[in-house]
């Protein structure tokens, strides 16, 4: 494995982003569609995580719903050097994932996907408060520092936590989940299954 185990593209810099696009994630964290997962008490207060699912990303956003399956796909298969696909199951494809609170974190974990991609619609705190973090099993550990506009992949079986913040955020990232083929992640059924048509 290569270390730091992760990609980055900048999408700014690249204008692959529509303008407002920032405007527009601040909108849909704050909107109707965000659903609490959790309301935890920290030594620092209280803070929460919320999403909006996928389903909403990609009728409000269309253009990250282009770049999921697009210029975001093409650019991580690069990375990794194997060939991706989208998740088959829409609501869970993308999200908006909503850090609130001093002391809001997300502990380590490995995620089962074959890669997977972060957009970043705000900045770190300071002092690495926010930050995504990554370790392997050697003890190495590597360290990287959110931003609006920044893309970042790397493979799921990859150990990764958020630092937790330092302010109150909100932290607004957006993880677009890839697999190896379109039967090595779990179904979709009912109106989770999509088509790119639908």
């Amino acid at each position: 494995m290569t270390w730091p185990p992760f990609f980055t593209l900048d999408l700014i810099e690249h204008g692959l982003l529509p303008e407002g696009w920032d405007a527009a994630i601040h909108a849909l964290a704050d909107g109707p569609e965000r659903h609490v997962l959790l309301d935890e008490e920290s030594p620092d207060g209280r803070w929460s995580f919320a999403i909006v699912p996928g389903d909403v990303l990609r009728d409000r956003l269309p253009w990250l719903w282009a770049l999921y399956h697009g210029a975001l796909r093409d650019f991580a298969s690069q990375a990794v050097g194997f060939p991706l696909f989208a998740a088959n199951r829409l609501h869970a494809s993308m999200t908006l994932n909503i850090l609130s609170g001093a002391g809001a974190w997300s502990d380590w974990h490995k995620d089962m996907t074959a890669v997977t991609g972060l957009f970043f619609a705000t900045a770190a705190d300071a002092d690495g408060a926010g930050d995504l973090m990554f370790r392997d099993g050697a003890g190495r550990e590597a360290r990287l520092v959110p931003r609006p506009g920044l893309f970042v992949c790397f493979e799921g079986p990859v150990e990764h936590q958020v630092a937790p913040l330092s302010s109150a955020g909100p932290r607004l990232s957006l993880p677009l989940l890839y697999y190896h083929s379109a039967t090595d992640q779990p179904p979709a059924y009912g109106d989770d299954a999509y088509t790119l048509d639908s």
